[in-house]
């Protein structure tokens, strides 16, 4: 049986915490028992990698940690079957030898496959690939009652688009077919090249689109006026052993290089501080645009090299916010109002990154054709009380924030981002869970169930 324990719980971003009940199982039978067994309301959890409540629930947390082998793998068609406990950090570790990488990879490789789907995750790539459900050819779903049903983008395409993205509302993922994408080396070719504001930013990410495999943006948020939005601008893309690459049999899970071993205290991260090292950040960069070459880890995955490097926000934890505006000819101004603003508001972020995107194709995606904006900012009552003017702000201009990040939404601004896909999404969920089995924190407070 699923081990039982109560447990104190938290998303990685810490904030909020609370205790639940959560249930380990160790076999993919075990779930189905569990859901008829227990009749309290629960939601599915991985890895804790989304960052507010989203995985948290103190009646009953299923954790699938532990439902984690690899079902079937055809070198063919690059598709890989899986449970959904499998994390992206074993997946790289199985497919970049055997020359496939996921097409999808987001900021940390310590999520699970069925994470990932819940969350529909993104990369630097999401312009180019799409996000992650894109890629999933199937999976497999434990419903309210018990029953596993097989669904794809062609058989039950509803229920699979309404999870996809759907925070685990629709059920419990148990497997999921991902299909990898071919690559020759374990090498990328950068190019990184300063930029004076975020104008320019635009402006590189408009130049290299076409070209790049991969493209983001870093940004200086303790810049001011005409700076605004100054930074680096990178672009990567995949080259092959001819052209230098390292081969796919030398990879290696790189697992972290240090780890922070308890809650830093809270005046350690402050913004003179960050404005140190984004001032010195900037300046390696102040006259010539850097080409090299860099490997997949240090890439895709810089902070996965220090191990609990959320604790550097001390115990009361931050907020990742990300958030979009949609494409136009008004998007620099709206970047650059939307940066002023976070600075009127006395508040500036720690880490803030803005990528590119396409449309994306579930209800619920975060994506349109755009920019994303992520930031990390402290959990302190200025920026709880900021983040719903902003996110009204967001709102009014056709955008929305990523729920895989949020932790401060309310009901009345879902409803305004996601706008008729919103109500679709209810109607789909409200016919896969009736009873409002599968639960969370996070979809209490956006209202999206009503018990029975």
């Amino acid at each position: 049986m699923a081990n039982i324990k109560r447990e104190h719980l938290s998303g990685w971003g810490l904030t909020p915490a609370t205790h639940c009940v959560s249930y380990r199982p160790e076999k993919e039978r075990e779930l189905a028992r569990l859901l008829k067994s227990q009749q309290a309301q629960v939601i599915a959890r991985g890895l804790g990698r989304s960052y507010g409540d989203a995985s948290l629930q103190p009646h009953g947390v299923i954790k699938t940690e532990r439902l984690d082998n690899f079902i079937e793998w055809n070198a063919e068609s690059g598709i890989l079957r899986a449970q959904a406990g499998v994390s992206l950090a074993e997946v790289m570790a199985f497919s970049v030898p055997r020359g496939f990488l996921p097409p999808v990879i987001p900021g940390t490789k310590y999520v699970t496959l069925g994470g990932a789907l819940a969350c529909n995750v993104h990369g630097k790539n999401q312009y180019k690939a799409g996000e992650f459900a894109e890629h999933v050819t199937s999976l497999r779903l434990l419903m309210e009652g018990g029953k596993s049903v097989e669904c794809s983008p062609g058989e039950h395409s509803d229920l699979f688009w309404a999870t996809a993205g759907g925070m685990g509302m629709t059920g419990i993922i148990e497997e999921l077919s991902l299909k990898l994408m071919p690559i020759h080396s374990t090498s990328l070719r950068t190019h990184a090249e300063r930029v004076d504001n975020i104008e320019q930013m635009v402006t590189a990410f408009e130049q290299n689109r076409a070209s790049a495999d991969y493209m983001i943006g870093w940004i200086d948020h303790m810049a001011r006026g005409e700076r605004i939005g100054r930074g680096v601008f990178e672009a990567a893309s995949h080259i092959t052993m001819g052209e230098g690459g390292s081969p796919c049999t030398g990879y290696r899970m790189e697992k972290p290089r240090l780890s922070v071993p308890c809650y830093a205290p809270s005046f350690l991260l402050n913004k003179y501080v960050m404005a140190a090292y984004n001032h010195l950040r900037f300046k390696r960069y102040e006259h010539h645009p850097a080409n090299g070459r860099t490997d997949l880890n240090h890439f895709f995955h810089p902070l996965d090299a220090i191990g609990h490097w959320n604790r550097l926000y001390g115990k009361g934890g931050f907020f990742q916010y990300q958030c979009l505006l949609p494409e136009g000819e008004q998007v620099g101004a709206q970047l650059r109002q939307l940066l002023t603003s976070l600075q009127e508001e006395k508040i500036f972020s720690f880490l803030a990154v803005i990528k590119y995107h396409r449309a994306g194709k579930a209800p619920l995606s975060f994506s349109q054709a755009g920019y994303s904006v992520a930031l990390d900012f402290p959990n302190t009552a200025r920026v709880r009380t900021a983040i719903p003017h902003i996110n009204h702000w967001i709102a009014e201009r056709g955008g929305r924030v990523y729920l895989a990040k949020d932790a401060l939404m309310s009901a009345d601004m879902f409803e305004a981002m996601y706008g008729k896909h919103a109500g679709l999404w209810r109607d789909l969920i409200a016919e896969a869970d009736p009873h409002g089995r599968f639960s969370s924190m996070m979809s209490e407070r956006l209202e999206w169930k009503t018990p029975q």
